[in-house]
């Protein structure tokens, strides 16, 4: 079993068959069209194998280290269900695990490592540790360590011995999951119960009862021919560097009346001991080679250049980073793109995977945790991000030019305040609650206009003070963060 299979998991041959069967019964050439059909069909293994792609291809590790790095980097908070606020106390318990979810890790690590083992194997698998008698507890309150576990090592136990499993029928995560066992050095006997486990996949699921059950497949599945390319790309160039092969022959330019003469033993003897001592380094006694027999070197290796493996590592290299919704500009090359390319393309990463799966990730989480019983939810920012502060910049600006026409229209008696809250996508105010947020300017009573220019009038005067909080203000309202989070 050569490099690769070894790498890709592929299962060691039993059996070879060199010659298709020319003669002799029918079922000897359906075994061998069979063999030949498993041989393409069989599957990749989910286990370390896709590890050891990540920590050993570079082209593996690059964009699945971009998009782990970037949602741990992300500003993880807990918030308030009731009002969207911030929990900024110390003391609370989620705030206490978003510092230290165990031991040995902080929560950025965590995170980082959640994630490269979900986008290399699929499957990621958080633990809360706890006492079984805590079952039914919050878990954000009564746990105080959380780990991922080494998914290349965890496997699924199917409750009942795998037998009657309730698939697709009315059933409980028990009747379907007894746990899961951490097959890892001396953890080899470890089972986790269900309850303690969040499995966080990346793509479909697989029911067939077996190494496989319950996990989803790896995107590194579908990339099989790039990394099987990248790796012998590899394995030749390392030879190139490293052995050189057969470079060429001195081929001996003596002649006399007959024509080209041949060298003497003796004289290639000679000449190949000049050539060894002829070099630059320390085992080498000569910069300069001399010879007294007329030779000509006759090359017969391709140089590193001419075989271009460059240009397929690259290409193989944008295949990966596709296969993770990576675009092809922000694939390291020595021709790299312009800044703003590739502001633009990591903007689009951000938006198309990196936001979307770490605000999965804190809505799952938060679930989980049991934070949305207690009428809390984790979430995530990225308004540090660089590349997403022109964005943010040009929504407020497109806000503002909004705002600014729809007063304009409002002045003149065009729209109705409902009419300039569906614009810059707030909800409408009924009639029964505010009726002069459905009329026109010129339909509204004296009384109605002095209200709205009050109104409008104290938010002008009151934006720039609201900016800069009294010191009795930031107390008060830490007070109330304080009364509200008194049951916790």
């Amino acid at each position: 079993m050569n490099l690769i299979d070894k790498i890709l998991g592929r299962a060691p041959e039993t059996k070879s068959v060199d010659v298709v069967p020319t003669s002799g019964s029918t079922s000897a050439r359906a075994r061998y069209i069979g063999e030949i059909f498993s041989d393409l069909t069989r599957p990749l293994v989910v286990g370390s194998n896709f590890m050891t792609l990540f920590r050993t291809i570079p082209e593996v590790y690059w964009p699945i280290d971009y998009i782990a790095s970037r949602i741990a980097g992300a500003n993880y908070v807990v918030r308030r269900a009731s009002d969207d606020s911030v929990v900024w106390r110390s003391s609370h318990p989620m705030n206490k695990i978003l510092s230290n979810p165990n031991c040995l890790q902080g929560w950025q690590e965590l995170v980082y490592q959640h994630f490269v083992y979900r986008l290399s194997t699929g499957n990621a698998y958080m633990r809360a540790a706890m006492g079984n008698i805590l079952s039914h507890a919050n878990k954000f309150r009564m746990c105080k360590n959380f780990w991922s576990l080494p998914s290349e090592y965890v496997d699924i136990v199917p409750a009942y011995n795998g037998y009657d499993i309730p698939i697709f029928g009315i059933a409980e995560l028990e009747d379907i999951i007894e746990g899961y066992r951490v097959n890892y050095g001396s953890l080899s006997t470890l089972e986790i119960p269900a309850w303690q486990v969040w499995h966080d996949r990346d793509g479909e699921i697989d029911y067939v009862n077996g190494a496989g059950f319950l996990k989803a497949h790896s995107r590194l599945e579908s990339l099989r021919k790039p990394i099987s390319n990248l790796i012998a790309v590899y394995e030749a160039r390392n030879i190139i560097y490293i052995k050189r092969g057969g470079l060429g022959f001195l081929v001996s330019q003596m002649q006399d009346e007959a024509g080209t003469v041949a060298m003497t033993p003796k004289q290639k003897q000679e000449l190949l001991d000049q050539v060894n001592s002829y070099g630059v380094t320390e085992d080498k006694v000569s910069p300069i080679g001399v010879t007294s027999v007329p030779v000509k070197f006759e090359r017969i290796n391709m140089s590193i250049s001419e075989l271009q493996p460059f240009d397929e590592t690259l290409l193989d290299a944008i295949s990966i980073a596709a296969a993770y919704g990576i675009p092809s500009v922000l694939v390291p090359r020595k021709d790299q793109a312009t800044f703003a390319n590739q502001a633009t393309a990591e903007k689009t990463v951000y938006h198309g995977m990196v936001i979307p799966t770490a605000k999965r990730f804190c809505k799952d989480l938060t679930a989980f945790l049991g934070l949305d019983e207690s009428g809390y939810y984790l979430d995530c920012d990225f308004d540090e991000v660089d590349c997403l502060q022109t964005g943010r910049k040009e929504a407020e600006e497109v806000k503002k030019l909004v705002n600014d026409r729809c007063s304009a229209q409002f002045d003149k008696g065009l729209i109705t305040l409902n009419d300039w809250r569906a614009q810059i996508g707030e909800d409408m105010v009924a009639d029964d609650e505010l009726p002069l947020f459905s009329k026109l300017k010129w339909q509204m009573t004296d009384e109605e206009l002095n209200e709205v220019k009050r109104v409008f009038n104290n938010i002008t005067e009151n934006s720039s003070n609201n900016n800069n909080p009294s010191e009795d203000e930031q107390q008060r309202t830490t007070e109330g963060d304080a009364l509200q989070d008194e049951s916790v």
